[in-house]
């Protein structure tokens, strides 16, 4: 095997264990994240929780409402969430029945897991 083989399979070796760290690291937070959140979850927190989805939830059906359907990122925007939030609750809202999703444009992106903390990156 010449060195130029060598090099690249030990790069790939180094990519593969920077993966397996970024995912356990990721993990690691989401278990902690979820034993923080579920040991806080006290009656209070969980009225607190609710009101900000009835609010933001309350947005995205006035927005249906109002424009016959909204474009997520721009209500995302307009209300302070990630893209991602919004159609969260949309489709929450559809399976509630507060709202009918009738169609969904789509485009293929390279864009970066908004769900993944940038140090993990």
């Amino acid at each position: 095997m010449d060195n130029d083989t060598k090099n690249s399979e030990n790069q790939d070796i180094d990519t593969l264990v920077h993966s397996l760290e970024l995912v356990s690291a990721r993990m690691f937070e989401s278990v902690i994240t979820l034993s923080q959140t579920a040991s806080s979850n006290t009656p209070e927190m969980h009225d607190l929780f609710n009101r900000w989805v009835s609010c933001v939830g309350g947005e995205i059906i006035s927005a249906a409402e109002e424009q016959g359907g909204f474009e997520p990122t721009e209500l995302a925007q307009k209300i302070g969430v990630l893209d991602s939030t919004i159609i969260s609750l949309a489709l929450a809202l559809h399976r509630q029945g507060k709202l009918k999703i009738k169609y969904i444009t789509a485009e293929r992106c390279e864009g970066d897991n908004q769900d993944i903390c940038g140090c993990l990156k």
